[in-house]
């Protein structure tokens, strides 16, 4: 570890450290193993504390039976901070969350509507688990088990499963739930299912399918992303109900103190 963090600064090294004794943490050998080769093919945690910040320009489209609603949004997520800053033009909408609590402007005024406060909190979370997905996985508060292998039809393709459940630290409701499958020839991230309290999911469980993997700064993330919901964990999916196309990803874009405090 000395090497690696000679090249960098003390900051990148102090993370790394945490982010090692995460993963040493975890109980189970092959829920451990799992996870750092899947951290690995997506271009390891030492990577990962490289960059501060991450910036998506998105293309969101909600499949409703009457015709699909598709927005285009940016997302920044501060990766050191965990802040969040979501824009949402068509809308002349802005969510800034951090330290615990989300707020929702709407042409530059601060609201208080139910509504879109419990759509930001869905939001966010997506963004913050969804977007930097293996290394989400990295954040504090969470518990990691294996749960074995899931086999594909004629047994062509099959997956580890690793279920994280959301301790005190995570900031998550304790019942939320999320399980993560790593296709094993490719050590790839490959879907997740999620099942988390926060509108528009509401407890119900959805296969978040993730897909056109790309490198950017030597990290491989996820640049489309659908949503399907499910019955029951082992159930077939249901139509598609919600999708993202990541159309622009860049890392360590200049921020400023007010990225994240102002619309």
């Amino acid at each position: 570890m000395a090497a690696v963090c000679l090249a960098g600064t003390w900051a990148s090294c102090s993370r790394q450290s945490v982010l090692s004794d995460r993963i040493a943490a975890i109980d189970n050998e092959t829920a451990r193993e799992v996870l750092r080769d899947c951290l690995w093919r997506h271009g390891s945690h030492y990577t990962w504390v490289e960059h501060r910040a991450l910036r998506w320009e998105v293309t969101r489209t909600e499949h409703r039976p009457l015709g699909d609603v598709v927005s285009g949004e940016v997302w920044v997520l501060d990766t050191v901070g965990d802040r969040v800053r979501i824009e949402r033009p068509e809308r002349r909408q802005v969510t800034l969350a951090s330290d615990g609590r989300t707020r929702v402007f709407v042409d530059g005024r601060e609201t208080q509507q139910a509504e879109l406060l419990a759509e930001a909190a869905g939001d966010v979370r997506l963004v913050r688990e969804i977007g930097p997905m293996p290394f989400s996985l990295l954040r504090p508060g969470l518990g990691i088990t294996y749960l074995g292998t899931r086999v594909g039809p004629g047994e062509a393709r099959s997956w580890h499963r690793l279920l994280v459940t959301y301790g005190a630290a995570s900031g998550a409701a304790a019942r939320d739930r999320l399980l993560v499958e790593v296709r094993r020839s490719t050590r790839e991230a490959a879907s997740a299912t999620i099942r988390w309290s926060e509108f528009p999911l509401l407890g119900q469980r959805y296969r978040v399918v993730l897909d056109d993997w790309r490198e950017e700064g030597g990290l491989r993330l996820a640049r489309r992303w659908r949503l399907y919901p499910l019955a029951t964990d082992e159930g077939p999916p249901g139509p598609l109900r919600y999708s993202v196309r990541v159309d622009r990803l860049a890392l360590d874009t200049p921020t400023s103190p007010g990225t994240f405090a102002r619309p």
